[in-house]
């Protein structure tokens, strides 16, 4: 944490430093890279990169799960090693740090994490603040995919309302939400949670919970 990128902030009336990133985030990532590591691979290892406007954390050996179902659904390449370092207190409970670490991210209103899976790697990507215009139309449409999923995983439904909470958005910002929304509906990213529901109260989950 101490090598972390950190702003300057006024907190109870001290000036601290504060890094860019959610130590709990960063710890997840880390020892999800760690524990999903392909031990047979040589000459590799887990790397962590850090740069002005993210960081990035690889491990050899691909996903096991899509990365679009990388937050709810379950396996483990090194279950030993995942139960030794949960007994030492390093990472959460079996198959929740991924989540923890979305819901960090999205506590301090930064960008979604980048889930990126090779043949013979896999890269998870934290960005650095980035205001909601800022970011790409590609970066909105993934934060408001998992958005999406955290929502469903708690027997909840994405709206209009909880994106703009998500993003510290005011009312008048509905449009470039709608439009977002509207855009993930045509790329087949989330779907109405009700076919038959109105525009007003909308609400949403992911692709593939429908």
């Amino acid at each position: 944490m101490e090598r972390l990128p950190k702003d300057e902030r006024y907190i109870d009336g001290v000036r601290r430093m504060v890094p860019h990133f959610p130590e709990t985030a960063i710890r997840e990532v880390i020892a999800n890279a760690l524990i999903h590591q392909d031990f047979m691979a040589t000459g590799v290892g887990p790397v962590v990169e850090i740069y002005d406007n993210r960081i990035e954390v690889s491990n050899p050996g691909n996903s096991l799960i899509s990365t679009d179902r990388i937050l709810d659904e379950r396996r483990s390449r090194n279950e030993k090693l995942a139960a030794t370092m949960r007994s030492f207190g390093l990472c959460e409970e079996r198959g929740g740090g991924l989540d923890t670490t979305l819901i960090e991210i999205e506590a301090e209103h930064l960008p979604a994490p980048d889930f990126i899976s090779s043949e013979n790697s896999m890269r998870v990507v934290l960005f650095a603040p980035r205001s909601f215009n800022q970011m790409s139309k590609a970066e909105k449409m993934r934060a408001f995919f998992f958005h999406c999923i955290l929502r469903w995983l708690t027997h909840d439904y994405m709206s209009k309302a909880t994106l703009r909470e998500r993003f510290s958005l005011p009312a008048e910002e509905y449009q470039a939400v709608s439009a977002i929304i509207a855009e993930s509906i045509k790329l087949g990213r989330i779907a109405p949670a009700d076919p038959a529901q109105g525009r007003r109260n909308a609400r949403y989950v992911p692709y593939w919970a429908v």
